[in-house]
């Protein structure tokens, strides 16, 4: 299933209420925050050991079902003032051979089957492509992206992104840890920019998806 044409509707600067903190925040040459949280990912990890679905897919996919739910996670800032939208995609880092990454960019989907099929189509061809694909130049830089990455590796507790100078489209950036078998956490890494959310939002999110991640496990 392809998803709909990402619909992109003004914010009316009168009535938000962020009206005042978009204005102080959005002037920042480092605008955006980082919050890094730990998931419970026991009943995930395990489903996906019994049924044919990669733990890597499910989290992607129920992390784009959380932000489609949370409305602030679709707020972006275009042309210095901020928008709300429709829909987001995944831009999602994925490890070729060559151990250099590339970009997937899923899309939502009606069901984890199909994402799953969805993903590995993706995902597959991507990771046949330089770095600088077609892909690479007609999807980044959209704001209708959502940034996954994983680091499998590292059970971290902080993370820092590469910044580059610009204030950004707004664009929130997700990092997933190592998933620990011993406690069943992995930890999460959130950035957003603070002209459109606080840590009140962040905390919200995080509870629609450990919401769903449970309701995906029942």
């Amino acid at each position: 299933m392809k998803t709909q044409p990402c619909e992109i509707t003004p914010i009316n600067l009168d009535t938000w209420p962020r009206k005042q903190h978009f204005a102080f925040f959005n002037e920042f040459s480092l605008p955006y925050f980082n919050v890094c949280v730990s998931l419970d990912m026991a009943a995930l990890y395990n489903k996906c050991k019994a049924e044919p679905y990669s733990f890597f897919h499910s989290y992607v996919y129920l992390t784009l079902e959380a932000c489609h739910e949370y409305a602030p996670m679709r707020q972006r800032i275009i042309d210095s003032l901020p928008v709300q939208l429709s829909s987001v995609r995944g831009s999602v880092v994925e490890l070729a051979e060559d151990e250099t990454f590339r970009f997937s960019y899923f899309e939502k989907q009606a069901s984890m089957a199909d994402f799953s099929k969805h993903a590995n189509e993706v995902g597959n061809a991507s990771k046949t492509k330089p770095f600088f694909s077609d892909a690479f130049a007609a999807t980044e830089g959209q704001p209708d992206l959502i940034h996954i990455s994983v680091l499998p590796w590292l059970n971290f507790t902080g993370f820092a992104h590469a910044v580059s100078e610009g204030h950004g489209l707004g664009i929130p950036k997700f990092v997933f840890g190592q998933y620990d078998s011993q406690t069943g956490k992995m930890p999460l890494s959130i950035d957003v920019h603070h002209a459109l959310m606080d840590g009140l939002h962040v905390a919200r999110f995080v509870k629609i998806l450990q919401e769903k991640i449970a309701n995906f496990c029942n």
